[in-house]
This record gives C-alpha cells, sequence and structure tokens, in this order.
C-alpha cells in the first residue's frame, strides 16, 4: 500500500484496513514496525471511553469502574495492545459498534445512528474477517427487538439502514474478492484455517496454504471427510469454552461465574446486555464450526467485564454485610489473590517466544558485502532487510531447491530444514549458525560453500 500497488495489497491473505492503518502512522513514526504498534496502543487507551459508556448503561457507573480495572489489568488485552497485531484495532471497532448500536436503540427513531453502526461494524470487518458477525447477531438482535415490542417493521427499517452502513463500507472490499477470486467470499481465511483444525485431529488431512485458501472450497473439505468434520465440531465445542476461559485468564473466573449468576439466572433474554451474550455464543459456536484460538476469543473479553464486575461487586456487598469491616478486610486479600495470580502474566515481556527470529535477522543484517538470502520466516526477512536481497520461500515443493544456488545464506525454520537437509548438503551448503527460543524452536543459518 505505501509503495502504490494497491491491487498487490489486497491480493493479500489478510483484510487490508490493518495495513492501511499501518501505512498511515508510518511518516510519524519513520519505523514500520513501531508504526504496527501505534494503532494497538492508542486504540487500546481509547477504547476505554465506548467501553465505558456501554457498561454504565447496562450496570450501573460503579459495575463500570470496577470491569475498567479489570480491563486494565487483562493480560491478553494488555499485551496485545503493544503488539503489532490487528486485535485491538478489531475491538476498538467491535466496540465502537455495538456503542453506536446501543445509542440507536435507545433513541429507536434515530436512524442516522443506526447507519453509524453499519459503518463502524464494517470496519471492524475490514480488519478481521470475523468482524462480519457483529453485522449477523445486530441484524437478527434487531429483528427480534421489533418483534417482542410489537414493533416488527420498524425493526426492520432499522436493520436495513445498519446494513446499509455495512455494505457501503465493506462492499469494495467483497467485490474485489469476487473479482481476484471468481467466488463470493468473505475472507480468503476460512479453508485455510479449516484445514489446520481438521490436520489437528488428523495429521493425513493436507494443509489448505494460505496462498491457495481462496481456491478452496469449505464445503468441499467437510463433505470430504463428514465424520472427522463432526468428531473435530464436537470436541470444539468444549475446548472453545476453555479456550475463551484462557483467553479471559483463569482468575477471572470465580467473579465472571458469579457475575453470570446474578446477571442471567432470570429471564436473561430480556435483559439489555443480551446482546453481549448473544456474541459470545455465536462467536464460540463459530469458531467451534471452523477454528478454535485464543485469539479468536480475545475480543470476547471486553463483552465479558460487565458481568465480572458485576461478580466482584457482588462479593464485595455480600462481604460486608456477613462480617462488616472484617469483610473488607477479606474483599482485600481476595483482591491481593487475585493480582498475584494476574499481573505476572500482564506484565511479562511480550514476543520472547519470537525473539530469536529478531536476532537472526539482526545477525543476517549485519554481515557484509550485501548478500543475498532466501528465508522461510517473514519476521527474519522484515529483521534482514537493508542493504541485503531478501527473498521469502516456503520451499513447500521440498524437491525443488534450484533458487538457492544463486543465494549466499539461507535462513530456515526447522521443520524445512530436516526436510531439505540432505539435499542441501549435497549442493555445498554448510550450517553457519542457530537461533533459538528455549530450545522449542530453531531457525538454522546456512552459508554457501564458495570453490
Amino acid at each position: 500500500f505505501w509503495n502504490g500497488n494497491w491491487f498487490g495489497g489486497l491480493e493479500s491473505f489478510h483484510p487490508p484496513l490493518f495495513p492501511l492503518m499501518i501505512a498511515v502512522a508510518f511518516p510519524m513514526t519513520g519505523e514500520w514496525e513501531s508504526a504496527g504498534q501505534f494503532w494497538p496502543l492508542i486504540l487500546g487507551v481509547l477504547i476505554i471511553v465506548p467501553l465505558f459508556s456501554l457498561l454504565q448503561r447496562f450496570y450501573g457507573q460503579k459495575v463500570a469502574l470496577i470491569a475498567l480495572f479489570f480491563y486494565s489489568v487483562s493480560p491478553n488485552l494488555t499485551r496485545l495492545s503493544i503488539h503489532a497485531r490487528s486485535e485491538i484495532p478489531y475491538i476498538f471497532f467491535l466496540v465502537l459498534a455495538l456503542y453506536f448500536l446501543q445509542r440507536a436503540i435507545d433513541r429507536e427513531r434515530h436512524f442516522p445512528l443506526f447507519f453509524i453502526a453499519g459503518i463502524t461494524s464494517a470496519l471492524a470487518y475490514l480488519v478481521r474477517p470475523e468482524g462480519v458477525g457483529l453485522a449477523i447477531v445486530g441484524a437478527f438482535y434487531l429483528l427480534y427487538r421489533g418483534w417482542k415490542q410489537g414493533v416488527l417493521k420498524r425493526g426492520c427499517l432499522q436493520i436495513g439502514i445498519f446494513f446499509l452502513g455495512f455494505v457501503l463500507f465493506s462492499a469494495p472490499y467483497g467485490l474485489y474478492l469476487k473479482w481476484d477470486t471468481g467466488n463470493w467470499i468473505i475472507s480468503r481465511k476460512a479453508a485455510n484455517v479449516l484445514s489446520v483444525a481438521l490436520a489437528g485431529y488428523d495429521p493425513s488431512v493436507n494443509q489448505v496454504s494460505q496462498k491457495d485458501s481462496d481456491k478452496t472450497s469449505t464445503l468441499g473439505m467437510i463433505a470430504s471427510r463428514p465424520t472427522l468434520y463432526l468428531k473435530k465440531v464436537f470436541i470444539d465445542i468444549f475446548r472453545t469454552l476453555f479456550i475463551f476461559f484462557e483467553a479471559l485468564h483463569y482468575s477471572y473466573l470465580p467473579f465472571l461465574l458469579l457475575g453470570c449468576f446474578f446477571c442471567l439466572r432470570r429471564r436473561f433474554w430480556e435483559r439489555d446486555d443480551f446482546l453481549f451474550f448473544a456474541l459470545i455464543v455465536f462467536y464460540l459456536g463459530a469458531f467451534a464450526l471452523l477454528y478454535v484460538n485464543r485469539r479468536f476469543a480475545v475480543p470476547l473479553v471486553p463483552l465479558s467485564l460487565g458481568w465480572i464486575g458485576a461478580g466482584y461487586l457482588a462479593f464485595h456487598d455480600f462481604a460486608w454485610k456477613m462480617w462488616g469491616r472484617k469483610g473488607s478486610f477479606i474483599t482485600g486479600v481476595v483482591v491481593s489473590l487475585f493480582l498475584g495470580a494476574t499481573l505476572p502474566w500482564t506484565l511479562k515481556a511480550i514476543g520472547r517466544d519470537k525473539f530469536y527470529l529478531r536476532e537472526a535477522g539482526t545477525y543476517l543484517k549485519g554481515i557484509p558485502g550485501n548478500p543475498r538470502i532466501i528465508t522461510t520466516n517473514g519476521r527474519v526477512a522484515f529483521y534482514a532487510k537493508g542493504q541485503n536481497h531478501v527473498l521469502v520461500d516456503g520451499f513447500n515443493d521440498g524437491e525443488n531447491l534450484s533458487s538457492t544456488l544463486e543465494r549466499d545464506l539461507l535462513a530456515l525454520d526447522e521443520k524445512v530444514f530436516y526436510r531439505v537437509k540432505r539435499s542441501l548438503m549435497t549442493q555445498g551448503w554448510h550450517l553457519d549458525r542457530e537461533f533459538s527460543e528455549g530450545g522449542k524452536e530453531t531457525l538454522f543459518i546456512l552459508r554457501q560453500r564458495r570453490g
């Protein structure tokens, strides 16, 4: 995008909005990694404005303030706010869309707010494809409210305006995907993530590469292995709930369960926060159908903070009524235990598991003579650039290594290295250095023998 190659950018496996946001931030930072961290950091702070407004509307000011405390120490939300990743921008637009949608519902006939809610839902989708779920659930929720209140016609009008805002901003990308792939799809990711999920239950399943994901039918994959798919879905229905708890962090669970007990035990479908409940159930079901992953579950954490805050407040009030001033002491002990179990994860240095890739890239960048390099890892390629000529190649073939003959250095992930090691040695390559993080993953640097 920065170089003006718009079609090349749109051909990416990932949606376009976050890369565009990074390109906008680049002139301010002058460095790509910082530009990638800029928006998560800024939006991770700004999100508290619409989030507080939503929680105050549903649960009251006291619970909303308590919920923001839990937001501020959340391990995954805090750490992702300084990652060059799309989760926080996606969560920001998700919460902002919910804020405008709730404002529109409160005013009923203020139709421009429904339009704005549709636009912000489209922005969430353009950051991460699962953002389309908000448009789906939001539309059904408006339909449900219209039916329940006996104003179905007005509910359908609200849905139409909401969808108009969504379509106007998301359709250009959707039309491009149709033009580029020949299929009506909302994302290039579905076949890839489904193949990864199926391979987790049967290693014989060939994983669909990111490059070929848009050319593979997800329905065809399911139809070819229906028994395996049903097994995956059945197991993942339970797994996805535990992944959600992991994304939330287990120290939050007592407050969450207590809050859900008080908030959702009676006619929860009539509560104002029923939309939050519907969204969480929808996404957990969608994950079970496709792919269960903690990063996918993190955006659901802010939707749960109101119940967590309500659970903490219920415990605090109960302790005070039972033991008076001793109750405050007991509450303080519980909070201390909570922080002791949470803050070590919140304050843990980010990205240590991938730091060895940065070290490898920095090492390659410092080699004199502007060497020609092939690597299987995009992060290594990013850090190795400079005057070097760096090419990223996954060696998916495993046999065709002719491209290595005209290169000076190779930087190979462990899996690829052991697959092609014998062929490389016969071509005159030798091991130069190894970089690893705790012995879990290793990157191998190889040099070509000359003469």
